[in-house]
């Protein structure tokens, strides 16, 4: 049975809140603490389904874990389990199989790894091949070049190889963090734009945190430190902060979201210039962001290729806008948890607005029209980010039903919760 959530029209929204944790960082942080011989302390991790799937496939790795207070203690070694085949199953989570996929392939053992349905769908084949040309032993064991992966870990002997990168960036973040493992380290080159590149920013940032010797390409370069860390802070997400402070786009007001460093390599962050297009006024510090709407919102065009998490709220509040947008360069928001570009044409034409996509660049039209009499149901594609932007819509009409709003789940849990300590109504 499906589930709807009604959030009412709000006259605005006003508050001061915390943003959760990087999913991005935990999850590079969870990766690196287990390739740690001691346990590494991780302050303030975020717990959603991304973050566990991974945790628990860690686990079946050998990875020693142990919860304590607000942080988690996690270092390794790895191996596999003697004379059987480790299953890891990374659920809905395409960060989790990526990064797990090459951790397989440098850590003793044989491994499955697999996921979802929609995961069996996203593609492998770069990173595949890459792991590959190293010489670690990996077939597929589906159809295409997708999940499930059978993988023959402990073989990798190369010291450097090149990856194609432009579907998800996550391939070559994968290979890197898993270099951090490998004696003598590795270099990795690239073949044609990065996806989404302001990951890898994070990826070396959070390499060089742990005491890896990264540094920036191509190639790329990472060696294992000699002096690892033993305790890290993950700051707050920008990806999921940029829906609440759109928030005071949709409604009007203002919202402060404090644990958000700035500058900031986070990918999203470079959206806030975007919502500064659109009419809001954006302030931020080392500490916190604040965005305010008093006027109007204009509509934007925009190359968003590097802030793609960011897309589905800022298109939201594209919809609110007078005029038509354009968001450009963002092809590879088709192999996210949904395609994102399709979902979003969806979600605007059911709540009465103007949506279509040409080649890579989805176009949205707006206003919205005011709100009817009969409700209408938002399709969320089963995405994170498509129902964060179908709450913004909602804020700004009356009658909208936000199918299977449990989906946020994956990244941030408590954002209804938080979005509505903001609501004034």
């Amino acid at each position: 049975m499906t589930d709807y959530l009604v959030i009412p029209p709000a006259k605005e929204v006003r508050g001061v809140i915390d943003a959760p944790s990087s999913k991005s960082a935990t999850n590079r942080a969870y990766v690196l603490a287990a390739l740690s011989d001691e346990p590494i302390e991780i302050l303030r991790p975020l717990e959603s389904e991304d973050t566990v799937a991974l945790e628990r496939c860690l686990r079946a790795m050998g990875a020693r874990i142990v919860r304590d207070g607000e942080g988690i203690r996690i270092g390794g070694p790895l191996a596999g389990a003697p004379g059987s085949e480790v299953v890891l199953d990374a659920g809905e989570s395409g960060t989790a199989a990526r990064f797990l996929t090459a951790l397989a392939a440098v850590t003793p053992g044989r491994f499955l790894v697999t996921g979802s349905a929609r995961l069996r769908e996203r593609p492998m084949g770069d990173l595949v091949r890459a792991l590959q040309a190293l010489g670690a032993s990996i077939e597929f064991r589906g159809e295409k070049e997708c999940l499930p992966l059978s993988i023959g870990g402990g073989k990798i002997s190369a010291a450097r190889v090149t990856v194609d990168a432009s579907l998800s960036s996550q391939f070559l973040s994968a290979l890197l963090l898993a270099g951090a493992a490998r004696e003598g380290g590795l270099e990795v080159d690239v073949t044609g734009p990065i996806a989404s590149a302001p990951y890898i920013a994070m990826t070396m940032e959070t390499l060089r945190a742990f005491g890896h010797d990264a540094r920036e390409g191509p190639p790329f370069r990472v060696s294992r430190g000699a002096a690892p860390v033993s305790r890290y802070e993950v700051s707050g997400d920008y990806s999921s902060a940029i829906a609440l402070l759109a928030a005071a786009g949709a409604a009007g007001g203002a919202v402060v979201v404090r644990r958000l460093q700035w500058p900031a390599a986070d990918a999203d962050a470079r959206a806030l210039p975007v919502l500064e297009d659109m009419g809001l006024k954006i302030a931020a510090s080392n500490e916190s962001v604040s965005a305010a709407r008093d006027g109007t919102l204009s509509p934007v065009r925009v190359r968003a290729t590097d802030f793609p998490d960011a897309v589905p709220a800022v298109a939201a509040l594209a919809a609110l806008a007078e005029g038509e947008s354009r968001f450009e360069g963002i092809g590879h928001l088709r192999l996210k948890e949904s395609d994102r570009i399709a979902a979003l044409e969806s979600l605007v034409r059911a709540a009465g607005g103007q949506a279509r996509s040409e080649g890579d660049t989805l176009v949205i039209g707006g206003p919205l029209p005011a709100g009817g009499s009969r409700p209408r149901r938002l399709p969320t594609s089963n995405d994170h980010r498509i129902a964060m932007a179908a709450a913004l819509l909602s804020l700004s009409r009356l009658g909208f039903l936000i199918e299977n709003p449990g989906c946020v789940d994956k990244s941030y849990p408590g954002f209804f919760r938080d979005l509505e300590t903001l609501t004034r109504r």
